[in-house]
C-alpha cells in the first residue's frame, strides 16, 4: 500500500515536472506552429530559381541510376521527362542526392504529383519546413550553450527573421539545406562531446554523413569533431579506452554511412571523394560576376568578395555584435594556449563545456574561411556558399551580448545592450514585411540606395514568374505577347510555373529583339555589359514598368514604340 502511495506520488511530480519544463519553453513552443502555419500560407509566393530544375535532374539520375541497380524490372513513373541521362554520362554525377532523392520519393512517388509548377511548390514548402526543424535544433544548440531561454529563443528569431535566409529557405535547395544539416550537425557533435557514448558516435555519424553528402566541405566538421575529442582526452591526463573507441566507431560509421547515402562512391570511394573534394573546392560558371560596379570572372573575384557582401546584406548591428564576439573568442583562446599547464588542472584550453561550445561554434565558422583560401576555393552569386554559417556567426553576435551584458551588469549601458538584439529582430521583421516575397533582394541601409550600380540583384530569377504575371495582367486584351530577354534569365523556365491559359500567352524570343513587343531586364548578366552589347536594350524600345522594393530596382520591361 505505502510503495503504491510513494509510485503514485512520483509519478505525480513527474507530471508537474514535465509541466513546469514545457511553461518554460512556451513562448518556442507556440511560436513554432504559427511558422508551419505561415510557410503553408506563402510558400507559393516565390518563383522557381535558376537552379532548382538542374539540382532536381542531379535526383532524377540517381534515383534512375538506384533503380536500375537493384530493381532493374520495375518502372518507376516519377519524371517529367522521359529520357533522364546515364548515370555513367551525367556530368554532374559527384554531386550529393541524398535530399533530391527524399524531395523526389516524397513528392513525386508517395504523393503522385505530376503538374510542373506544383512540383515545385511542394518542394519549397518540404524544404522551408526542413528549416523550420533545423531550429528547433538550433534552439537547443542555444540553450545548452547561454543556459537562458530569452537569448536561446532571440537567437532562433534572429536567424529565422535574416531576410535572405528567410526567402532563401523556400526554393534554396542547397545552401538552405546545408545550413539546415550543419545546425543538426552541431547539436549532435556537442551531444557527443558531452558524453562520448557509443550511441551518441554512431547518431553523429549518421546525420554528419547526410552533410556531407549535401555539400562535401561539410567533411571539415568531421575533422573538428576528432580534434576536440582528442583533445578533451588529453586535457583528462589519462587514457579512456571508451572515449577513444567511441571516436574510431564513429570514424568508422561516418565513412560507411556517407558511402551509402552517396551513389556517385559505390564503385570507387576514395578516388570519387578525391574527385569530389577537387571538383567542388574550384566550381566555377566561367561567367562574369557583377560587384562593386565592376565585372571579374568568377575565379578571379577580390578575396573581399563574401565578406563585403554578407556586411552589405546583414543587419548592421548583428555584423557588429557578430564582430566583437569573434574578438572575445579569440583573446580567450590565445589566452588559454599561453597558459596551458600540464600540471593545472584549470589551465586548459576550455574550463567548461560552455568554453568548448563557444570554441567549436567559433570553429564551424572560422575554418571554412580558412578553407577557401587554403584551396582558392570559388564563391559567386554573394555570400550564399557560406550561409551554413550565419548560425555560428548569430550565436557569436548574442554571445557578445551576454558577455558584456554580465561585465557591466551593474551600470546602465550593460542593461542596455540586450536591446540590441531586440532591434535586430524589429528591423528583419520591417524588412521581411516591407520587401515581401522579395526579401532576396535586401540590403542594409549603407548599401540599399546603390545597391543596384554595386550588386547583382535577382541572380536566382525568382521574380521572373512574377514578371511575366504582371505584363499579361496589364495587357489583358492582347492575344500573344512576345518577350526579348536583355539579362542573363531563363524566363521559359519561369513561364513553366504559369497556369496553361496564361503560358499559351507567352512567346519567349530571347535576344531576338526584332520581333518582341517586351524586352525583360533584371540586369543580371553573363558577360560584362560595359565592354559587350549581348543584351543592349534597341534604342525604339522604352521603359514601359519596373518593379521595385524600397530603393532597389528587381526587373524593368521596355516596350517597342510602335506596339499597343
Amino acid at each position: 500500500m505505502i510503495r503504491n502511495i510513494f509510485r503514485i506520488l512520483k509519478q505525480l511530480k513527474m507530471k508537474m515536472i514535465k509541466k513546469d519544463h514545457l511553461k518554460k519553453h512556451l513562448l518556442i513552443i507556440l511560436t513554432f506552429p504559427f511558422l508551419i502555419i505561415l510557410g503553408l500560407f506563402i510558400h507559393k509566393d516565390y518563383g522557381i530559381s535558376i537552379d532548382e530544375e538542374s539540382t532536381r535532374m542531379h535526383g532524377l539520375v540517381s534515383l534512375n541510376y538506384i533503380s536500375n541497380l537493384f530493381f532493374p524490372d520495375t518502372l518507376f513513373d516519377f519524371q517529367l521527362i522521359n529520357n533522364i541521362p546515364d548515370f555513367y554520362n551525367y556530368p554532374y554525377k559527384e554531386y550529393g542526392v541524398f535530399f533530391e532523392i527524399f524531395l523526389i520519393t516524397i513528392v513525386e512517388v508517395f504523393i503522385g504529383e505530376k503538374e510542373f509548377s506544383k512540383i515545385f511548390y511542394l518542394r519549397h514548402l518540404i524544404t522551408n519546413l526542413l528549416f523550420l526543424s533545423s531550429l528547433i535544433c538550433f534552439y537547443l544548440i542555444s540553450l545548452e550553450i547561454f543556459k537562458n531561454k530569452y537569448y536561446s529563443y532571440l537567437s532562433v528569431i534572429i536567424l529565422y527573421s535574416s531576410p535572405r535566409i528567410f526567402a532563401d529557405s523556400f526554393y534554396n535547395d542547397k545552401d538552405l539545406v546545408f545550413l539546415s544539416f550543419i545546425i543538426f550537425s552541431i547539436l549532435f557533435i556537442i551531444k557527443f562531446m558531452k558524453r562520448t557514448s557509443y550511441m551518441n558516435a554512431v547518431s553523429l555519424a549518421f546525420v554528419l554523413s547526410l552533410t556531407i553528402n549535401i555539400r562535401v566541405i561539410g567533411i571539415y566538421l568531421m575533422l573538428l569533431v576528432i580534434l576536440f575529442i582528442l583533445i578533451k582526452i588529453l586535457m583528462e591526463n589519462r587514457f579512456l579506452i571508451k572515449k577513444f573507441s567511441s571516436l574510431i566507431l564513429f570514424m568508422i560509421s561516418s565513412v560507411v554511412f556517407l558511402y551509402i547515402f552517396w551513389p556517385f562512391l559505390w564503385e570507387s570511394p576514395l578516388d570519387n571523394l578525391v574527385y569530389a573534394l577537387k571538383s567542388f573546392s574550384k566550381y566555377g560558371w566561367g561567367l562574369n560576376v557583377f560587384y562593386l560596379g565592376d565585372f571579374y570572372q568568377d575565379k578571379h573575384l577580390p578575396w573581399h568578395y563574401p565578406y563585403v557582401y554578407f556586411f552589405a546584406t546583414t543587419s548592421i548591428f548583428l555584423s557588429i555584435i557578430t564582430f566583437f564576439g569573434m574578438i572575445i573568442i579569440i583573446l580567450r583562446f590565445v589566452k588559454r594556449l599561453l597558459k596551458i599547464d600540464d600540471t593545472k588542472s584549470n589551465n586548459d584550453i576550455w574550463k567548461s563545456d560552455k568554453e568548448r561550445n563557444l570554441l567549436l561554434i567559433f570553429s564551424s565558422a572560422v575554418v571554412p574561411l580558412f578553407l577557401i583560401y587554403l584551396f582558392n576555393s570559388i564563391i559567386y552569386n554573394g555570400w550564399r556558399h557560406l550561409y551554413f554559417i550565419f548560425p555560428s556567426l548569430v550565436i557569436l553576435g548574442i554571445y557578445f551580448v551576454e558577455f558584456f551584458t554580465l561585465q557591466y551588469k551593474k551600470s546602465n549601458v550593460g542593461k542596455l545592450i540586450p536591446a540590441l538584439l531586440i532591434l535586430i529582430v524589429i528591423n528583419n521583421m520591417f524588412n521581411l514585411v516591407k520587401l515581401h516575397p522579395h526579401q532576396y533582394v535586401y540590403f542594409n541601409k549603407i548599401y540599399e540606395n546603390k545597391a543596384n550600380d554595386l550588386f547583382e540583384i535577382d541572380y536566382w530569377g525568382v521574380a521572373n514568374k512574377q514578371a511575366l504575371e504582371e505584363i499579361i495582367e496589364r495587357n489583358p486584351n492582347k492575344g500573344s505577347i512576345v518577350i526579348g530577354v536583355a539579362s542573363f534569365a531563363n524566363l521559359n523556365l519561369s513561364k513553366k510555373m504559369l497556369s496553361k491559359e496564361l503560358k499559351n500567352k507567352i512567346i519567349i524570343s530571347g535576344q531576338e529583339f526584332d520581333d518582341a513587343d517586351f524586352i525583360f531586364n533584371n540586369n543580371y548578366s553573363d558577360v560584362n555589359t560595359l565592354i559587350d552589347d549581348k543584351y543592349s536594350i534597341p534604342k525604339n524600345f522604352k521603359k514601359y514598368s519596373s518593379l521595385k522594393k524600397g530603393n532597389i530596382i528587381i526587373y524593368e520591361f521596355y516596350k517597342k514604340n510602335d506596339k499597343f
